[in-house]
């Protein structure tokens, strides 16, 4: 197993799937490759050229709707001189698989074929269909991946239950405990592009009707307004459980009141951490600004490119009229360039409870905890179909190595995921038997 899963891993990530331009289908013919050998039955779902989903089915006995085993293979762009080591090499150093996509999500999905060949060798009777799918364009926004494959052939992609990316098992949270996450709800991605016109001119005359600098004090007032802070019940919940390892967490613990969880935060310090503040509050950030070519002309058109992104439960319509209003200038016009609600499946289900025994069981002394994820995934298109669907990956984690997911020097640890496949396979087994 280890040297199984550590060469696959390691052959993914030499394929290059960056988005744009993806060039999955290059993936989708490595697992071809596999199922054929493997004799299981495969299907490959092309949107353009060259941007192709891949679906493999070990058959069960038909007692339920199917489980979906749901990884993305596009990956990420990464500049070779910004890296220690070559992004694309697949390189095992010191003990780790290093290369983009070995955490986002190219370890997931070699886990997930992993777990589907064990159990098809060991000949296992599934009671429902086990689908591995692997798919194009997660990290531009699925219109050629998992939107496209759920609009043009939503019959293929029925299901009672996704495992999907969403949360790992992190060390370096607390002390001498690992904290183990499953991810059943995220938030919304709400992506604004700010448009304003004004009056061309001789940088040597400036005048009001700048669009730029009209622009510029727009997101400053925008910038300075804070969301409120709701507690939402992924949100409550993973701070109940994290009160076993922050002492400040007690009285919440005790009470349940939102009021005494964010006294408690704001107080703590806590609220100073950014993904803290992020999980308890609609957030905004300005990440492009652009007018202009040269520095003697005033232009006559400036844009802003601002995420933000939404709690569950929150009005996307109601959000984009709050940021009009900060903005406060009639005259820019908000285009939706990505327009999505936070969702969530529910935690109260036999299946959500297999999974938190399953890995209480196989990480023992580890916390538990249901984990409200901050980015965006593909699970929102099932979750809009009222399939329910869950983030985990069973994987150890620092939670340094966390920030090279869309950073640099992306790597896993190999016995990390040899560990991974068997928790993953065993969950996977329990769902399904």
């Amino acid at each position: 197993m280890n040297d199984s899963a550590v060469d696959l891993l390691s052959r993914y990530i030499r394929i290059n799937t960056t988005n744009p331009p993806g060039n999955e289908y290059l993936a989708a013919a490595f697992f071809a490759d596999i199922f054929r050998k493997a004799q299981i039955p495969f299907t490959t779902y092309e949107s353009k050229p060259g941007r192709v989903s891949i679906k493999a089915t070990l058959k069960g006995a038909g007692k339920k709707k199917p489980l979906i085993l749901l990884h993305h293979m596009d990956v990420i762009a990464a500049q070779r001189e910004d890296w220690s080591f070559d992004p694309f090499g697949g390189e095992i150093i010191d003990g780790y698989i290093c290369g983009r996509g070995a955490l986002d999500t190219k370890s997931l999905g070699i886990i997930q074929l992993l777990a589907l060949l064990d159990l098809k060798d060991r000949k296992v009777k599934p009671a429902c269909d086990i689908v591995f799918l692997a798919t194009a364009d997660e990290e531009s926004g699925s219109d050629c991946g998992v939107e496209f494959l759920l609009r043009e052939h939503p019959s293929d992609f029925d299901a009672h239950l996704v495992l999907n990316e969403g949360s790992y098992i992190l060390s370096g949270v607390v002390p001498d405990r690992l904290v183990a996450m499953i991810s059943p709800g995220e938030k919304g991605p709400c992506w604004l592009k700010l448009k304003r016109r004004g009056i061309p001119g001789h940088g040597s005359t400036p005048h009001e009707h700048n669009p730029l600098e009209r622009i510029t004090r727009a997101v400053h007032r925008l910038l300075d307004y804070r969301p409120e802070q709701k507690v939402t019940p992924i949100v409550a919940e993973y701070f109940k459980r994290m009160s076993e390892a922050w002492e400040q967490l007690k009285p919440y613990a005790e009470d349940g009141r939102d009021e005494t969880l964010l006294k408690i935060v704001a107080k703590s310090g806590l609220l100073n951490r950014g993904q803290i503040r992020a999980m308890l509050s609609n957030t905004i950030s300005l990440n492009s600004l652009h007018a202009g070519e040269k520095v003697n002309v005033i232009p006559s058109y400036a844009e802003a490119l601002v995420d933000t992104r939404v709690l569950p439960g929150e009005d996307v319509d109601e959000w984009t009229q709050r940021i009009a209003q900060f903005l406060n200038d009639d005259e820019i016009e908000i285009e939706h360039i990505t327009k999505g609600s936070g969702n969530a499946s529910d935690m109260n289900t036999e299946s959500y409870h297999i999974i938190e025994k399953a890995l209480q069981q196989r990480y023992p002394g580890a916390i538990t905890t249901p984990y409200l994820m901050l980015g965006t995934t593909d699970s929102r298109f099932f979750r809009e179909r009222g399939i329910l669907s869950y983030g985990f990956c069973p994987t150890v984690v620092s939670q340094d190595l966390m920030g090279s997911i869309h950073g640099i020097d992306e790597k896993i640890a190999a016995d990390s995921l040899v560990k991974g496949v068997e928790v993953y396979t065993d969950i996977v087994e329990r769902l399904c038997t």
